[in-house]
């Protein structure tokens, strides 16, 4: 009974592990990605707020991208409410010159209403959804959300396939601007 129990524990901590590391490879390429893209300063929000996610929307927004009904159906079962927030370390082991991103800490939304009220210009705020894995973390949906001044964003979804061992951004759908 109690070699069992081991193995139970043994099982359910690589599990959270693996789990805990595929968001934080995810985290690392969205953000990597970002400073790509934009050659921009941004500052990071702390809050993970949930993915959204329905089948039906997806395939609508996604046609012409093929993924097995399998996947989809795992991601939606998957998709959990979160008050998680990112670890501002993660920030620091980038490894990338920390001239793109304004602060060495993510900002809570407080802190984010703050440097807003505080600023004559916008400011480029990224906030990154808690992703969405399939049950083996070889594929992740994740949303981001990007805030230039109170009540203006924009934004859009990213579907994520492990590729030889990499996060790598293959589809970004869902755009929208308000």
């Amino acid at each position: 009974m109690k070699i069992a129990l081991k193995i139970v524990l043994l099982v359910v901590s690589t599990l959270s592990y693996s789990q805990n590391k595929s968001e934080e490879e995810v985290f690392k390429t969205i953000i990597k990605s970002e400073i790509e893209k934009n050659k921009s300063t941004f500052y990071i929000e702390c809050e993970k707020s949930q993915t959204p996610f329905n089948i039906k929307e997806f395939k609508d927004e996604t046609k012409g991208f093929e993924i097995s009904e399998v996947t989809l159906k795992e991601f939606e079962k998957n998709n959990v409410k979160t008050n998680e927030v990112w670890n501002s370390e993660l920030i620091n082991q980038l490894g990338i010159n920390s001239k793109y991103y304004k602060n060495k800490n993510c900002l809570t939304k407080e802190e984010i209403k703050v440097l807003f009220n505080n600023s004559d210009k916008g400011q480029n705020v990224v906030a990154i959804s808690k992703p969405i894995f399939d049950n083996n973390f070889e594929n992740c949906i994740v949303s981001i959300i990007y805030s230039r001044s109170l009540g203006s964003a924009y934004g859009h979804s990213c579907f994520l396939k492990k590729i030889v061992g990499i996060w790598t951004i293959v589809y970004k759908y869902e755009y929208w601007m308000s």
